[in-house]
């Protein structure tokens, strides 16, 4: 994601790079550990971000000014962990993500996560992750009652750089809302 947030360069924007807690089998890190057979385990993930969010507050960021953008599994791990927090951010934008189990996500939905705005972006010429799994995603999150926009753009499994104006404008809504609120 580094070069990523180097090549956008949005302003007033403090960028937070978490490192995934799992060691893949490539030597790699991953979000989540295991397999169908034994289980998923991402406690630890979801560890990390409530770590990030109280420092974040801690340092003055309300939450409705925190975004966690995640890519991938990173995405998949932004819907997962959102939808089990008693309190909303800002949004979240998951890019080239899914939901594995769909059925439990409905009863996992926690009430006041539901004011969380959701930007869902993807390629569509991704073969990794198919898009139309963000469009079951971008169905999930209507159902729920959540405020969601999805984009597919042309793009494989990857952050397009067509995103940056996207998620600036998601970012932004928020930003001149409580600028007006302000006055």
């Amino acid at each position: 994601m580094e070069p990523v947030v180097n090549a956008w360069e949005l302003d007033d924007v403090k960028w937070v790079l978490a490192q995934a807690p799992y060691i893949a089998a490539d030597g790699g890190f991953t979000w989540f550990d295991g397999n169908e057979d034994i289980g998923w385990k991402y406690q630890d993930s979801f560890d990390i971000l409530s770590k990030l969010i109280s420092e974040l507050n801690d340092q003055g960021f309300p939450n409705h000014a925190i975004y966690i953008l995640g890519f991938s599994q990173g995405a998949c791990l932004s819907m997962e962990f959102m939808i089990r927090q008693t309190f909303s951010l800002g949004g979240i934008i998951p890019i080239a993500g899914f939901i594995r189990y769909k059925e439990r996500f409905k009863q996992d939905v926690l009430n006041e996560s539901r004011n969380t705005r959701v930007l869902l972006l993807h390629g569509d010429k991704d073969e990794v992750i198919l898009p139309e799994q963000s469009q079951m995603s971008f169905e999930l999150f209507k159902g729920e009652g959540f405020e969601t926009q999805l984009h597919i753009l042309a793009a494989r499994h990857k952050v397009p750089l067509q995103a940056k104006n996207l998620i600036e404008n998601f970012i932004n809504i928020v930003d001149s809302q409580d600028q007006i609120e302000q006055l």
